[in-house]
């Protein structure tokens, strides 16, 4: 694939942007939305960790109050 295939993939499933759209934009635009393409994937990856430890300290305090066998 090429970059620019590439980056229009980006565009395409982060910001969901439609594919056509994507093929016409200014590079000026091209690389302000690349720039919010990948904060957006850090908040998500950011979410997902929280989430994660949210999960896991459920199940801590499931682990303590169940009682012992």
């Amino acid at each position: 694939m090429s970059k620019i295939q590439e980056e229009n993939w980006e565009l395409m499933t982060v910001l969901q942007i439609p594919w056509p759209d994507t093929k016409s934009l200014s590079k000026t635009d091209r690389t302000f939305l690349l720039e919010k393409a990948t904060e957006v994937k850090a908040e998500i990856i950011k979410q997902q960790q929280q989430q994660q430890q949210n999960a896991a300290r459920q199940a801590e305090l499931q682990n303590m109050a169940a009682p012992s066998a």
